[in-house]
């Protein structure tokens, strides 16, 4: 009992000197910044994100009209459909007197009406000028697709009954109430919550690589080993320091994202899964840093098998990302969730063996 008070103080020692150097590590410091604006605003960079990759979902949002000039006359039917929609329209009888208000950004785009009718059967091309901004040319290309889609119902009917044996086809579409998730929903439950989460579980993978391998760079192991700590205390020290911070920052960031407006469901458990999850990243590490000893080519192998096990994640239905997904969302049972949870708890203590196994072989060799 004594021999193993005695070993627990000597790894909360090592803990500690690690716990005081990195507190001093500008990078680690810079990273935990960075998360921390993104938890606090992230509701504010969501909207963001997504209406770069689905601009759609700013339909919904409050938006003031962007300003169009209308180059033709007013008795354009597509005139007369953009005057009913929400941009403002301002018509012009020149398209050079248009471009000039265009560039000097007096308007936010450009429409010239088509020479044609709706009732004739010559093609009709609108022509649409908008800015070089992305952002600015979403807002209006937004704006201008409910206009110009009535327009091109509006000729559709009219041309469609010219067509011989012309009948219309009537759907009776029945709504059975079923909708599907917003995008908004999907990139902070699928995306943004899971790469928060486990940020610090990947953090603390790299963190215990340079924690083991600077002692053997430096040339300060030996005096290490010196102490009245072995070789496997050392280890399991740096370990629990690179293991027990993450779920420090997880919690924090769970909880600025509720302050946000992000609700999350199950949180003790997905604590709980983060924690094991960071201790088979970190122990993982430990077995690559133990064996390699060079700073360098153990990052570089912990970052091809984190790619590769963060680019499989998603092809598996429990896999740690879409676990946290799931459970923040209370889309699991309680049992699979357990069970999941419980095979990863096992996968972690199989790790912490082998790094034993691995720290006791190499104390042997040296």
């Amino acid at each position: 009992m004594t021999r193993h008070g005695n070993s627990c103080r000597k790894m909360k020692t090592v803990a500690k000197k690690e716990f005081k150097e990195l507190m001093r590590e500008k990078t680690f410091i810079l990273a935990i910044v960075i998360q921390l604006f993104i938890a606090s605003f992230s509701t504010f960079l969501v909207i963001g994100l997504t209406s770069f990759y689905d601009p759609s979902m700013l339909q919904n949002t409050d938006i003031e009209g962007s300003s169009v000039a209308v180059v033709g006359t007013s008795e354009d039917e597509l005139y007369r459909i953009l005057q009913q929609s929400n941009v403002r329209t301002y018509l012009y009888n020149d398209f050079q007197a248009a471009y000039t208000d265009f560039y000097e950004r007096s308007v936010d785009a450009i429409i010239v009406t088509p020479l044609g009718h709706p009732e004739g059967t010559e093609l009709l091309n609108v022509d649409i000028y908008l800015p070089k901004s992305e952002v600015k040319a979403t807002v209006v290309s937004l704006q201008l697709k409910e206009p110009l889609e009535k327009y091109e119902q509006s000729v559709r009917d009219i041309r469609t009954q010219r067509l011989p044996g012309y009948s219309p086809v009537e759907f009776n579409i029945i709504k059975r109430g079923l909708r599907t998730t917003s995008t908004f929903f999907e990139f902070i439950y699928v995306a943004l919550l899971p790469l928060l989460i486990f940020t610090p579980a990947f953090i603390s993978g790299g963190l215990i690589i340079d924690f083991i391998t600077e002692e053997y760079e430096r040339k300060t192991m030996d005096m290490l080993l010196v102490s009245p700590a072995s070789m496997l205390e050392i280890v399991t020290g740096k370990a629990l320091l690179a293991t027990l911070i993450v779920p420090l920052q997880s919690l924090a960031w769970m909880l600025l994202l509720s302050m946000n407006r992000i609700s999350i469901e199950n949180s003790l458990q997905i604590l709980l899964l983060v924690t094991i999850i960071a201790m088979i990243l970190v122990l993982s590490s430990t077995i690559i840093a133990v064996l390699l000893r060079e700073r360098g080519v153990a990052q570089l192998l912990y970052s091809l098998i984190l790619i590769f096990l963060f680019m499989s994640s998603y092809l598996f239905t429990n896999s740690p990302l879409n676990l946290v997904t799931r459970l923040s969302i209370q889309s699991i049972g309680a049992l699979e969730a357990w069970a999941w949870t419980g095979g990863y708890l096992v996968l972690a203590l199989l790790l912490y063996l082998a790094m034993i196994a691995t720290v006791k072989q190499n104390t042997n060799n040296t």
